[in-house]
């Protein structure tokens, strides 16, 4: 009798009927760049559940798609797993005739190329082989509608646009409004995907759907304003990078096939609305027929001030206008599209975030000199600028809701940044004002974000490196607001989930209780970046728990080395540890219970501590990964750790600050900081 999947998710597509052997998962248009990387995600996913993984290619490159995966797995996974998951595919070359027919189809994830006149024969071939398989697409920006509309099994097929690194991201885009997939299926998908780790964006079913209408809405402008300034591709990244953080020329010259699949999307929108905001431009004719032509590219060429200005108005102009679209005609909420821009799309900021930063106003000039500076046809229906509200650009970062009593203040981001701070800001200040509130949790909102967060983003530290009152000033502005959570007379906890990580530790920290999932992670890895912690890190941890685990917080905090949360509840520090699936649950109880007073406060030392703090800096000299630290920062973070927990919490706060400042004037955070950006270890100038 065929072994019984354990995992229900998995169960239900692939053995929905006991005793029958598991169904396998089809790759088709393995070779691709989307379909091979999405054979080695499922491939390594479903292994260990024995869901038998078919690889299925016309061309006979396919036959060296196990050596190549073997090879981008490289060192990430023990030789025997590798083994383990190759070994489970099997591979085709040829057609869905070609299928050995003892391997019944549970899922297929079609990535073959973005025509219809081989798209839906190939859907009208599962059908016939396999009724009951779920069919779901790669497709970047046809609709569910243009892909299988009347034929058989529409109700089991659908949309999962993924994003590159194909191999390695798990968000998808999924269409689940105005769709053909059933309700049904879309329940059972949820289950499958999210079981796997996979995170799902949900869309209105749109011809390119959302973030694709972004990426190759910005190659579209890009492209225009090179052919009408002159300014080089390489210019125009530049500006570009300096604006969003992106490269639209080098992303394209990255991928083979990018062209076409950017200028098909924009094509797709003028069906939509025939404007000339979607034009495509003759001179990117060439580049979208031949899969590999490159546009001319020379690096390091420098963008001139009056070609950035001209870039920025119209880049912002375009993306502006694109997303107002979007807002208005729900193809997703302004958050969902925010988290796509920068992480799928590797944005530094988002859109949306990018325009609630500018406001409603100065977003709405934007957009209303951009389409008229480039004469836009009909640009009251694609650049909707009178239904852009500021209720569309609220709580991008942040959201709120009441639960029973407790306020839920809602984390959006891994990463804090200026407007993460503003939407914290705002976000307290409505639960503090409602009377409906006893308590107030802070928790990852679970979709956009599954862990408390990674700490500070380092682009917000570079214009200050060097300035320390401009150092300061962010500081103290940023500290204003968390600061909020620890004198707010209402009861805060954090619901600590996945890694907390610096200045969302500190985050954490300023709370007055913590509930952590099981396995959690914290830790103040400042040394690392070549700065202190100063929202708190010097002393909060010191005062929510036992003076006989002082020695050992000031060793972590010296070297950057995260602690558990279970060894953090033995401090004090976490109030208490339950599996994550109760989490959400056990903090909203544990607010409340501080709330009516059936559970104590923790305990918070706000005076100095009871004996000299002495912290030893006979330590490990360099973080986890065994990277040397600096000897200046090291000292600077021991004398500030000695000399706040000897002062009034007030008194400690301010002097943490200032130190603060003074670290980001040091060599150490121009280092540490472009080091974080670039993803390279840093090399300071006075290593331990």
């Amino acid at each position: 009798m065929p072994t019984s999947i354990s995992d229900p998710n998995v169960r239900a597509i692939f053995q929905p009927n006991e005793g029958e052997a598991p169904k396998a998962l089809l790759v088709a248009g393995a070779c691709g760049n989307v379909g091979f990387g999405k054979l080695g995600q499922f491939g390594r996913l479903l292994a260990k559940h024995g869901v038998p993984v078919i690889a299925l290619d016309l061309s006979d490159a396919v036959q060296g798609v196990e050596d190549k995966l073997r090879k981008a797995f490289g060192g990430r996974f023990e030789a025997a797993q590798v083994d383990a998951i190759l070994d489970n595919i099997t591979v085709v070359q040829g057609t869905l005739a070609d299928v050995p027919a003892e391997l019944g189809l549970g899922f297929v994830f079609e990535a073959i190329p973005e025509r219809l006149d081989i798209k839906r024969p190939f859907y009208e071939a599962i059908r016939a082989r396999d009724p009951g398989c779920y069919v779901f697409s790669a497709t970047s920006g046809l609709t569910t509608r243009h892909l299988f509309e009347g034929l058989p099994g529409a109700d089991r097929s659908g949309v999962m646009h993924p994003f590159f690194p194909h191999l390695t991201n798990k968000l998808f885009e999924v269409p689940t409004r105005g769709c053909t997939t059933s309700k049904d299926t879309l329940k059972l998908i949820r289950k499958f995907l999210g079981g796997l780790g996979m995170n799902l964006l949900e869309t209105a079913d749109v011809p390119a759907f959302a973030a694709d209408r972004i990426f190759c809405g910005m190659m579209l402008e890009a492209v225009r304003i090179h052919a009408e300034t002159g300014l080089s591709p390489a210019q125009i990244d530049g500006a570009c990078r300096k604006l969003l953080g992106t490269s639209p020329f080098y992303v394209h010259n990255l991928i083979p096939g990018a062209n076409y699949l950017s200028a098909h999307c924009m094509q797709l929108l003028s069906e939509e609305v025939d404007s000339t905001l979607y034009a495509i431009p003759e001179i990117w004719e060439p580049y979208t027929k031949e899969p590999t032509k490159q546009w001319p590219y020379e690096r390091g060429q420098l963008c001139p001030p009056e070609g950035a200005k001209v870039v920025e108005a119209r880049m912002l102009g375009m993306l502006f206008s694109l997303s107002t679209y979007m807002l208005e005609h729900g193809v997703c909420r302004a958050d969902q599209l925010n988290f796509l821009c920068e992480n799928a799309l590797a944005f530094r900021v988002g859109v949306p975030a990018l325009m609630a930063e500018r406001g409603l106003a100065a977003s709405r000039a934007i957009i209303t000199e951009f389409v008229a500076n480039q004469k836009i046809t009909k640009a009251d229906e694609v650049a909707p600028v009178d239904a852009l509200t500021d209720e569309m650009l609220r709580e991008i970062y942040v959201g709120t809701s009441v639960h029973s009593g407790v306020g839920l203040i809602s984390l959006k981001r891994l990463t804090i940044n200026h407007q993460f701070i503003a939407e914290l800001d705002a976000a307290y200040a409505a639960m503090a004002a409602d009377p409906a509130v006893r308590a107030i949790v802070v928790a990852p909102d679970g979709q956009l974000s599954r862990e408390f967060g990674h700490g500070a983003d380092p682009n917000c530290f570079v214009p200050v490196l060097g300035k320390a009152d401009a150092a300061l000033e962010l500081i103290q502005r940023w500290k204003g607001v968390t600061t909020k959570l620890r004198t707010s007379q209402k009861p805060t906890v954090a619901a600590l989930v996945g890694r907390v990580l610096g200045g969302s530790n500190e985050l954490a920290s300023a709370c007055h209780a913590r509930v952590a999932g099981a396995r959690t992670m914290i830790g103040q890895p400042e040394p690392t970046v070549g700065v202190l912690a100063a929202l708190g890190g010097c002393h909060h941890i010191h005062r929510a728990s036992d003076p006989a685990a002082y020695a050992r917080i000031n060793e972590l905090l010296l070297t950057g080395h995260s602690f558990s949360a279970e060894e953090a509840a033995e401090w004090g520090y976490v109030s208490e540890i339950v599996p994550i699936p109760e989490l959400p649950k056990a903090s909203m109880a544990f607010a409340a219970g501080l709330a009516d007073g059936s559970i104590d406060k923790p305990a918070f030392r706000d005076g100095p501590a009871a004996e000299a703090l002495k912290v030893s800096r006979d330590v490990a000299t360099t973080n986890a990964a065994g990277v040397p630290l600096d000897a200046d920062l090291r000292e600077l973070i021991a004398s500030t750790v000695e000399a706040i927990n000897m002062l009034p919490y007030a008194e400690a706060a301010a002097l943490e600050s200032e130190r603060g400042a003074k670290s980001l004037t040091m060599s150490s955070a121009a280092i540490g900081v472009k080091a974080m950006l670039r993803g390279k270890p840093p090399q300071f100038e006075k290593p331990l």
